[in-house]
């Protein structure tokens, strides 16, 4: 039997990922998972065979995550939003709806919420801008999303944080200025 585990986020779909998460820490169903060795017969493989698939695993889970704005998936080339400051209403709603289920470490609807992220390019010029479809809901090409890698995902997550955390010194550092005036 031939098994191929994953050398990096870039071999883990976010449906993969959200599976993983399911297991918890469950050792035996993780290398059961990336193995596809029943998970009764996993009691059955050697303990240095299981640890070093494990630990196989555990730096590819580590890799980091590369930001990309578009990416194509089943021939469809898809675009993160690309003015935040004109989303609709509907748009915005979802974000925070699968946004909020997310930080508390459900991971169950970041399927969900990168399908409001991303979209279908319906546009696109020769200087790389481009116009996303109207959002209709995540449904609509979920299955898509479901198959990206996990660096993607990562590379957006770290994306927003990384914005989230310098909006955050930056209003800080008004607010100082602005107290040190009075």
């Amino acid at each position: 039997m031939k098994i191929t585990l994953p050398d990096s986020y870039e071999d883990i779909t976010l449906r993969q990922y959200q599976e993983l998460v399911k297991l918890d820490d469950d050792e035996d169903g993780i290398f059961s998972f990336f193995t596809g060795i029943d998970l009764e017969d996993v009691k059955n493989v050697e303990k240095k065979q299981k640890d070093e698939v494990l630990k196989h695993i555990e730096v590819a889970l580590q890799q980091e995550g590369e930001f990309k704005s578009t990416f194509i998936i089943d021939g469809i080339e898809f675009g993160l939003i690309p003015n935040f400051d004109k989303i609709t209403g509907g748009t915005y709603s979802d974000l925070v709806k699968y946004s909020n289920s997310d930080t508390e470490g459900e991971n169950e609807n970041l399927d969900r919420l990168l399908a409001v992220l991303y979209r279908p390019i319906k546009k696109k010029d020769s200087f790389g801008n481009y116009e996303i479809k109207d959002y209709k809901g995540t449904s609509g090409h979920l299955e898509q999303i479901n198959k990206l890698p996990m660096s993607i995902v990562n590379g957006c997550l770290g994306f927003f944080l990384t914005l989230s955390d310098d909006l955050e010194s930056r209003i800080q550092k008004f607010t100082e200025e602005e107290l040190a005036k009075v």
